[in-house]
């Protein structure tokens, strides 16, 4: 019995919100580069030039979920974070990375209850990016904070990620697990650090894969404290970041003794690069 599949076409956003408002079953695919089989009915949002957008603004950059990897890292460092640009450039080889999408990457990691969370997902928790959708009944906007996004609302249609990109004294990105794929054990690491007059200011640290970590009463601890930091204090911080990962992998029923390792002695290297 043939298995046949029906590609939907789209010029612009209003033609694609008309297609997923009147299709039924309809999904929504990038560069297909995690895609086996495709669906029943798909339409692809990769040649859409509006969600290809790359606006630069004071404090943020704002960026269209259709802009592939590649053209992210084309960015260059005066003009994206760096940890958005190592973690772009950990995804894959050049060929993937000229067909993966930003919204591809965000996206897959919901596909399903327990999908590991890709490779941009900590470097955009960890920089505090936001994500706008627009509704496809009334072609409203709203917007979501990239901590709160648990999956594309329904009838709900990404159309730009926000990034801000503020200066950091310290920035370290890890990607941990096997290269090329991921898998259960695959994760990603970030820490960014902010200092003023021998003062820590900002802190921020996310792990992401099987588990999501990523908590402001730990980074909290830090703010205030001058430097460089006691060998107790990155000990004690440390050991916060243990309790931290265990509470997170019992929420998720995961157990992975090696990425539990290497989280902590990322986090103690990270922090021993304050100075």
């Amino acid at each position: 019995m043939q298995n046949n599949k029906t590609i939907f076409l789209a010029k612009n956003i209003s033609e694609l919100l008309y297609q997923i408002k009147n299709v039924s079953g309809l999904e929504i695919v990038g560069g297909c580069t995690l895609i086996k089989s495709l669906p029943e009915k798909t339409i692809c949002v990769r040649d859409i030039a509006e969600l290809k957008v790359i606006n630069f603004r004071e404090r943020f950059i704002d960026i269209g979920p259709a802009t592939t990897l590649s053209e992210i890292l084309n960015l260059g460092k005066d003009r994206a974070p760096q940890i958005l640009l190592e973690a772009a450039e950990s995804v894959g080889n050049y060929f993937v990375r000229n067909m993966a999408t930003l919204g591809g990457n965000i996206c897959a990691s919901f596909q399903n209850s327990k999908s590991v969370k890709r490779t941009l997902y900590a470097p955009l928790l960890a920089l505090g990016a936001t994500l706008k959708f627009r509704n496809t009944e009334n072609q409203m906007s709203v917007t979501l904070p990239f901590s709160k996004f648990e999956g594309a609302p329904q009838k709900q249609l990404l159309v730009n990620v926000r990034i801000p990109t503020d200066d950091w004294d310290v920035s370290i990105f890890r990607r941990l697990g096997p290269k090329g794929f991921c898998s259960e054990d695959s994760a990603a690491f970030c820490f960014l650090a902010k200092t003023s007059g021998g003062v820590l200011t900002t802190v921020k640290l996310a792990l992401a894969g099987p588990i999501v970590i990523q908590n402001n009463e730990l980074e909290s601890k830090l703010l205030g404290v001058r430097l460089p930091l006691s060998a107790k204090r990155i000990q004690d911080w440390t050991s916060a970041a243990g309790q931290a990962y265990d509470k997170a992998a019992e929420e998720s029923a995961f157990s992975n003794s090696l990425l539990r390792e290497e989280f902590l002695a990322l986090t103690k290297y990270s922090l021993n690069q304050l100075t």
